[in-house]
């Protein structure tokens, strides 16, 4: 897993209407805050799809590797400083060859991405 742990780390798992929910702790000492911005930390949505297809293996159990990208939406920007807790949402359909993904990322007062993809 490239940013588990890293870039955030997992406080809990939770099963909700046929969902996953991650519930992640953004970690502000992490490189790429430090470059993406300096005293302004933002998480680039790289690291947010990266974060959701990681939550999805740890769901099926192996790697994956984003294979479509039906849909991304960036609604808002997502900060260690403002919005240090995030929940990530996935619900995850297996399939012979692929997984189907819809995810999302928010906290309580917003959603910061909305996503539809597929992995293999």
């Amino acid at each position: 897993m490239l940013l588990l742990n890293k870039f955030y780390r997992v406080v809990s798992r939770e099963e909700k209407d046929n969902n996953i929910v991650f519930h992640v702790e953004l970690l502000p000492e992490c490189d790429v805050y430090q470059g993406h911005f300096p005293g302004n930390p933002v998480s680039p949505g790289v690291c947010n799809i990266e974060m959701i297809k990681e939550c999805v293996m740890q769901v099926v159990g192996r790697k994956l590797v984003m294979n479509k990208l039906d849909r991304c939406r960036l609604t808002a920007v997502a900060s260690p400083s403002v919005c240090p807790t995030l929940d990530v949402t996935v619900h995850v359909e297996e399939g012979e060859s692929s997984v189907k993904v819809l995810a999302s990322i928010a906290d309580a007062q917003q959603q910061y991405m909305d996503f539809k993809g597929e992995m293999i």
